[in-house]
């Protein structure tokens, strides 16, 4: 039985796409990953391990969230609506925990 906060594959994979570009952005500038790295944790080399990671990709996306500046220029780069992070985070994690 599904619960209220089923999400489909498709929206699962769409909320992943989110997340890698997240990645790709963060990625292209040291500015901007190097914050990310330390905080999480990981260094340069632990990102392939971690990249097929929901739990990764959930804080890769917490990341954003908590820097409102990160945030807006990744939407704006990205020509997606910041809010689309946001839900992308909320799938990611629900389906991370088992709620999908």
């Amino acid at each position: 039985m599904k619960t209220r906060n089923s999400r489909s594959p498709t929206q699962i994979s769409a909320a992943r796409q989110v997340a890698l570009g997240a990645l790709a952005y963060l990625a292209g500038d040291p500015e901007r990953i190097g914050p990310f790295l330390a905080e999480s944790g990981l260094s340069p080399a632990d990102l392939r391990g971690a990249v097929g990671s929901a739990a990764f990709h959930v804080a890769l996306l917490d990341h954003l969230i908590n820097h409102q500046e990160l945030l807006i220029a990744y939407a704006g780069e990205a020509e997606i609506d910041p809010g689309h992070v946001v839900a992308a985070r909320e799938i990611l994690f629900h389906a991370e925990i088992g709620e999908d």
